[in-house]
């Protein structure tokens, strides 16, 4: 082989080399931006599912806090009914035990006098 066979083989192997490697860059290129593509959407869809638990665990907190502020208005309202029921008990405790001092001495003609008695 002489040396323009040797220049002949050595340009059509850079040839194919050039075209092979422009070849791996534009299909590995779709593949790299199509990965991208995708890596984007999982960030994002990842983001979201964090502002979405985020804002669940305030809106948990919010109802548990309005939850405990019930209980405890539950709690006071229950305390003032068993007080009034207690009250109510020892006021017919008492009245039951002394008739005349439940009951004031009313006039026979049911209005109150209204002249002095003198």
């Amino acid at each position: 082989m002489d040396t323009s066979q040797w220049l002949i083989v050595a340009t059509a192997c850079s040839g194919v080399a050039a075209a092979t490697w422009f070849g791996a860059k534009w299909w590995y290129g779709r593949r790299l931006r199509a990965l991208e593509l995708r890596l984007q959407k999982i960030d994002k869809a990842r983001q979201f599912a964090g502002q979405q638990a985020l804002q669940a665990r305030r809106q948990v907190e919010a109802l548990q806090k309005d939850l405990a502020a019930q209980n405890e208005v539950l709690a006071r309202a229950q305390l003032a009914t068993q007080r009034s029921r207690h009250l109510e008990d020892a006021l017919r405790a008492v009245s039951a035990a002394e008739p005349s001092a439940a009951m004031p001495l009313a006039p026979a003609h049911g209005f109150a006098d209204t002249q002095p008695l003198a």
